[in-house]
Order: C-alpha cells, then structure tokens, then sequence
C-alpha cells in the first residue's frame, strides 16, 4: 500500500499536495492510503488504470479529505472498456489491470467553481463506498461510457449544480443506495441525453434538491428528449423537497406526444414523496408501475402525466398530516395518457386548496381507462373530471365528502365530447348538480349507490 505520506503529502490545509498524489498514484502499488488531513488539490488527480493497474484509493475511515481547488474532478477514473458487460466483449487486459477501481472511506471538498467531485469514465464495476462529497459542481459525473456503477452508503450533500450526473453517458448497470443526496440545486440524481439501463435506485434519502430561483428542479430526473433511460426500479426511499417553479420530486421525460417509448419500464414503489409544485410528473412514457407509495403536498399536482400509455397507479396513499398548516391542491391531472389502470388508491384532501381546480382528479383526451377500487374524500369540487375521454370504466369506488356539501357539484362529471363512458357500482356521496353527470351519447351509469 502507499501512504500519500510517504510520498510527500502535507495534509495541512494550505500546501499543495497534487504532485505527492500523482506521484503516489505512478508509482505505488495501487492502494492509495490517505491519512487523516486536509490535502490540498490543484488539478484533478487522473488515474489511467490501463497503466496504474488494479485501483484502490481509502480515507482510512473517513479521517483523510480532499480540497479540490481546481477545475474538475478530484478524482478521475478512466478505463478502456468501450462494450457492453457481456462476458464475450471484455480484453483480457481489463480483467487483469481495470477493473473494479474503488474509492472508499474518504471526503472530497469543492472549493473551486468548477471543482468536482468523482468523474468516471470507460471503466467496469466502478465502486463508491462511503464517500462523502459536498460543494462540488457535480459530486459524481458519469460521462461517455461505463458499466457496472455501485454507489453504496455514500453522502452527496451541497454541491453546486448536481449530486450524481449522467452526462451523456452510455450506462447499464449502476445501482445507488443507501445514499443520502440532499440539497443540490439541479438535481439529486439527473440523467440528460444518455443510454442508461438497468438502474436501481433503493434505499436513498433524496431529499431538498430544489432551487426557488430557477426552474425545472428535480430530485430525481430522467431526460430522455434526447437518449433513453429503461428498466429500472425507484424503491424505498425518501424523496422530497420544497415548492419551486416548475419542480418536481421524481420527473420522467420522454421525446414527445408522438414517441412515449424513450423513457419507461420502470418501477416506483414504497416511497415516501411529497413537498414540491409537483410530486410525479410523467411526460410521454411507456410501462411505468408507480405502486404503494405515500404521496403528499403536491402544492400543485400529486401526479401530472402528459402522452403516457400502459401506466399502472395503484395502492397508494395521497394525503397529509391534519395538524399540518397551510395550503396544497393535490391534483392529479392526466392529459392525452391511454391504457392507464388505477386501483386501490385512497385520496384525502386534508389541507384546503391553494389553486382553484375543477376536480380532484381531470382527465382530458385519455383513452382506455380503469379506475376501480379508489377512495377521493373531501373531493375538489368533483371527485373525476372527463373531458373528451374514450372508454374509461369507473367502479368500486368510493367518491365524497366528509364536511360540507356547498362546494361539491359531482363525484364523476364528463363533458360532451366523452363517449363509452361507464361508471357502476360506487359509493358516492349527495352532489349539488348530480352524483354522476354523462351528456347524452357520452356512456351510461348504472348501479351507484348515494349516501345521505
């Protein structure tokens, strides 16, 4: 092992210890110990493993930290692997020098502008294990190529821009978890214009990444307007934030109304989300199960899906804390989506509206729709809104108020432009203008039973 000590490394703060690293890097046996102390950074320590060789670099317990006070990444991973993670598609030369470079145990500080964190770049099974990055640009940047990215138990707190970057970056395999990202203004996790499969995050505390001045936040986000992002899971974590313009707390972007295939089969399940302008927004995705999640203060929406098709929402809960102050709309509004199924979902308006809405949930030119089983209590107004709406089936549901009924005007109201509209079987409480409202030719109900 090489002691950066050894090598000439300082550690006091102020003396520049970049040469004592790159020379420990050249020239020792490729586990890089780093001490307790504050080690100084210039430039970005890059480490080619093609010639280093197998790479190790430890803080010893978290005890050593690196000040980046230059441009770019403190550490600089680059690999040769140019394929996918098939085992016919590996050099001989990757497995014996490349890969599995770890980064372990240790804390990098940005104090440049453009100071980050960790970039990885071409490498096999790159491996992050309680690494504490904060006030960096980006805290990990993932660019061009890689394979088999772990993030485990590491804290990326503050930085700059973003907490974990995919930058155009062709990625399958990387699993995030454990992981505290808090308080990066464009993004906890942010994936624009790349390839990625196979990406699991699990476990996270996503937290406050949002800033009131710009819009677009999100702490998650997936921009597929240009590349794709596929097969993965969101599960088990905690993700939310504040109200920002335009913010989101999980935000899924595809190409457009005539191509919802860029970004989906995807899984978001047993989160708790909530405390943004809105908690999901789904713009034109495909096989995404959102499922047994607790949703609360869409101060905006709860959930806002544009030219989705083949959405399972079910089992989840939307509501907040009554001893809670203040206002939240908590609208789920669903635009030009079809073969959507929503089952099992309980919404409770506990806070009074801060816009004014027209239902609970709207649903405008969506076709093929199920939703059976739900539960909407102190409605907005209506419980469901249908505008030019095709075969849409409503059942088993309970649909009302708990208060006062001045304000409710109907549990499901469709406009004259729905057809094969079907609703039965629900439990619906007394409306101003009627329970269920269907314009002559827009469908039928049948079997709803009215209380009080």
């Amino acid at each position: 092992m090489a002691n950066v000590k050894n090598f000439g490394a300082v550690g006091d703060g102020r003396t520049d210890d970049t040469a004592a690293f790159e020379h420990a890097i050249k020239m020792g046996d490729g586990l890089i110990e780093v001490p307790r102390g504050d080690y100084v950074l210039t430039r970005p320590l890059v480490i080619p493993l093609v010639h280093t060789g197998r790479f190790s670099i430890n803080g010893l317990g978290g005890q050593g930290r690196l000040v980046m006070r230059g441009p770019g990444p403190a550490l600089y991973l680059v690999g040769t692997h140019d394929r996918t993670a098939d085992p016919s598609h590996f050099r001989e030369g990757v497995w014996q020098r490349e890969r599995f470079p770890t980064i372990a145990d240790i804390e990098i500080v940005g104090e440049h502008p453009e100071a980050d964190g960790v970039r990885i770049e071409g490498t096999m099974q790159s491996t992050l294990t309680h690494v504490l990055i904060r006030r960096c640009r980006y805290g990990v940047h993932l660019i061009k190529r890689a394979r088999n990215v772990i993030l485990d138990g590491c804290h990326i707190y503050h930085c700059r821009r973003v907490g974990v970057y995919f930058d155009h970056v062709n990625l399958h395999q990387t699993n995030i978890y454990g992981c505290p990202i808090s308080y990066n203004p464009q993004g906890g996790i942010r994936i624009e214009g790349s390839e990625v499969r196979n990406i699991q995050i699990c476990g996270n505390d996503i937290e406050y990444n949002y800033d009131e001045k710009a819009e677009g936040s999100a702490d998650i986000l997936f921009d597929c307007r240009e590349g794709t992002v596929r097969e993965g899971t969101i599960v088990g974590n905690t993700i939310q934030a504040r109200e920002s313009p335009d913010g989101a707390n999980i935000r899924l972007r595809g190409v457009g109304r005539d191509n919802p295939n860029a970004v989906g089969v995807l899984t978001i399940s047993g989160n708790l989300l909530g405390s943004q302008e809105t908690v999901l927004h789904l713009a034109a995705c495909r096989g995404v199960v959102i499922s047994g999640n607790a949703i609360y203060s869409g101060y905006r929406y709860v959930l806002r899906a544009e030219d989705c098709i083949n959405i399972v929402f079910s089992g989840n809960t939307l509501d907040y804390n009554s001893d809670y102050k203040g206002h939240s709309t908590d609208v789920m509004l669903w635009e030009r989506c079809s073969q959507v199924g929503m089952q099992g979902n309980v919404q409770v308006h506990t806070l009074p509206a801060k816009l004014e809405t027209l239902a609970s949930w709207i649903f405008r030119q969506c076709r093929d729709l199920v939703i059976q089983g739900c539960q909407i209590l102190s409605a907005r107004q209506r419980g469901i809104w249908l505008e030019g709406c095709e075969r849409v089936l409503v059942g088993s549901c309970r649909i009302g108020v708990t208060g006062g009924q001045e304000n409710y005007l109907a549990a499901v109201e469709a406009d004259k432009q729905c057809r094969g509209i079907f609703v039965t079987q629900n439990l619906l409480s007394k409306c101003r203008l009627g329970d269920v409202i269907l314009p002559e030719g827009a469908g039928s109900a049948a079997s709803n039973f009215v209380d009080g």
